[in-house]
């Protein structure tokens, strides 16, 4: 079971799919992240890619997020998704798609988000796939809206150094065997 860590569904616990390759971000880690972007979440669209048990979405309605779009492919985590949404009223506010990202992406998707979580398996992150995961990301920060942020989940401190330029200002947070990667999108420039 995961707690939502704070706002208005502070304390309830949602069951895990029972899926081998989802591994949610533990609890701290979870407050900290939304901590940081509290800023970004009233009203915010949320585009949660690789969802899994889709708590970084869930953690985002509870703090204010008008919707949440939750792409997960497999089928036994898409429905998790689908039935901890009604089991917290959201139902209307949390649009689950069960697309592979790079089909996510391929779609057009609208409206641009707010905010990214992207959460592909660790896996992804070895070997010849690296580049096309990175390159999902880049892609999912380049439809940010002005101002908004995009937040990705590795094992700890893999991004090489030439990854981390391609994002001027990319961020990090180490917790335990894992960090927090996140970039916010430059503000819209003030009309003159």
């Amino acid at each position: 079971m995961l707690r939502i860590t704070a706002g208005e569904h502070r304390g309830r616990r949602l069951p895990v799919p029972a899926v081998r390759a989802t591994r949610p971000l533990v609890a701290r880690a979870r407050q900290a992240l939304m901590d940081h972007l509290r800023p970004l979440l009233p009203g915010a669209t949320v585009w949660d890619v690789y969802a899994g048990s889709g708590i970084l979405g869930f953690e985002a309605l509870s703090r204010g997020a008008a919707e949440v779009v939750a792409v997960e492919r497999h089928p036994r985590a898409a429905r998790q998704i689908e039935a901890s949404a009604e089991l917290l009223g959201y139902r209307d506010r949390v649009r689950v798609l069960r697309l592979d990202a790079r089909e996510f992406l391929a779609t057009g998707p609208s409206p641009a988000p707010d905010l990214v979580f992207f959460d592909p398996p660790y896996a992804a992150f070895r070997g010849s796939g690296r580049p096309t995961v990175w390159r999902l990301f880049l892609d999912l920060a380049g439809a940010l809206r002005p101002g908004g942020a995009a937040v990705v989940h590795t094992p700890r401190g893999i991004l090489a150094a030439a990854e981390q330029a391609e994002l001027p200002g990319l961020a990090r947070r180490d917790y335990g065997t894992t960090s927090l990667w996140w970039w916010h999108a430059p503000p819209a420039e003030a009309e003159s």
